[in-house]
């Protein structure tokens, strides 16, 4: 069996891409996979990691751009679909599956025009112009939320849950005392860490300021690890956590913002959040994540610009101290099943 997996332009796409090849990997081991990437992001570097065939093409996006940047990624677009086309008829896959990125567009289309089964998956509650326009060609569209807004045709649609790395998933659920994870993203939150600090000084002075793992992005990381070292609290501040898995090993609770992946890998490993959507996230889609956890109990909601220091100590006082209630969201989030997509969608890929 041949399967062409594609994605591109940040982890968010890429990671439940890497995810569902090795879910299909572990059911069927022979199966032969190709990854489609852009030119300019972290797949190749991934890719080659998980032992995967790589090949990339340049694709750029047009929704919100300059009529001159729409005319230029056109053109290459173009190209790419051409290239794609060429890439997939000499490969000769039985599935072609995108999980987002404008050149999952190029690569999925190229499948449909030579006749391949087409698969999507949709990592946030409010889909992303890519799926929105595939969903029309799609055979299977793999949803991470429900489709509340009603974007998909229903007979095709799947609510599988998030695709998300082995060894997320491997990660343990055992009692994890009073242990907070915050998370100010990959590029950084400077309005999140700027919170965070406040909100521990305040709690230190309390008494109460609880074990911390911090990842700050690389701009506020020295002012977060000095800020830290001035309050007399003792903190593991990264600009990058590398091994997730052993933060989410660590953590009873989480600070973060609402992208759908982040939410699906601690649903996956029942770490209950205090969730800070996003505020320019594309369609609010991160606030609408938030909501839907937020609604299944697995989570608390702070809107970006109710963000202060004495709200957030006040939430993270009033939740990680409760273990009876820390336990009952944590259960909670597990429920939903955001993080349980790779094996629903090997499953339906390999026809098992």
């Amino acid at each position: 069996m041949k399967i062409i997996i594609t994605a591109g332009g940040t982890g968010g796409h890429i990671m439940p891409a890497l995810a569902i090849a090795h879910a299909i990997r572990e059911r069927q081991p022979e199966v032969n996979i190709l990854f489609i990437g852009t030119d300019r992001g972290m797949e190749k570097r991934l890719a080659d990691k998980a032992d995967l065939d790589f090949i990339s093409l340049k694709a750029l996006g047009i929704k919100g751009k300059s009529v001159r940047h729409i005319l230029k990624a056109l053109s290459v677009n173009l190209k790419a679909f051409f290239t794609a086309v060429k890439t997939v008829r000499a490969f000769r896959p039985a599935w072609v599956i995108g999980t987002g990125g404008y050149v999952t567009g190029m690569v999925v289309l190229a499948g449909f025009v030579l006749g391949c089964r087409l698969a999507i998956a949709e990592q946030n509650s409010v889909a992303g112009l890519t799926n929105r326009l595939l969903s029309r060609i799609a055979h299977r569209i793999f949803l991470a939320f429900p489709d509340s807004g009603r974007a998909f045709p229903g007979r095709k649609t799947i609510l599988s849950g998030n695709p998300v790395r082995q060894e997320i998933k491997a990660a343990s659920h055992s009692t994890r005392g009073n242990r907070l994870l915050i998370l100010g993203g990959s590029l950084g939150a400077g309005s999140i860490n700027t919170a965070c600090i406040g909100a521990m000084r305040l709690l230190h002075e309390e008494g109460l300021a609880p074990e911390i793992m911090h990842q700050t992005g690389t701009t506020d990381f020295p002012l977060v690890k000095q800020a830290y070292e001035e309050i007399g609290l003792t903190a593991q501040v990264f600009d990058f956590i590398d091994d997730m898995a052993m933060a989410y090993e660590h953590a009873s609770m989480a600070v973060c913002r609402c992208g759908g992946l982040t939410l699906s890998e601690l649903s996956r490993t029942a770490i209950p959040a205090i969730m800070i959507p996003y505020p320019h996230a594309t369609d609010n889609h991160q606030m609408k994540n938030a909501l839907y956890v937020s609604s299944k109990g697995g989570g608390w909601i702070i809107p970006d610009d109710h963000l202060t220091p004495e709200r957030l100590a006040l939430e993270i006082k009033t939740r990680i101290y409760d273990q009876t209630e820390l336990i009952k969201a944590s259960s909670c989030t597990a429920a939903i099943g955001l993080g349980e997509g790779s094996e629903k969608i090997a499953e339906e890929i390999t026809g098992v």
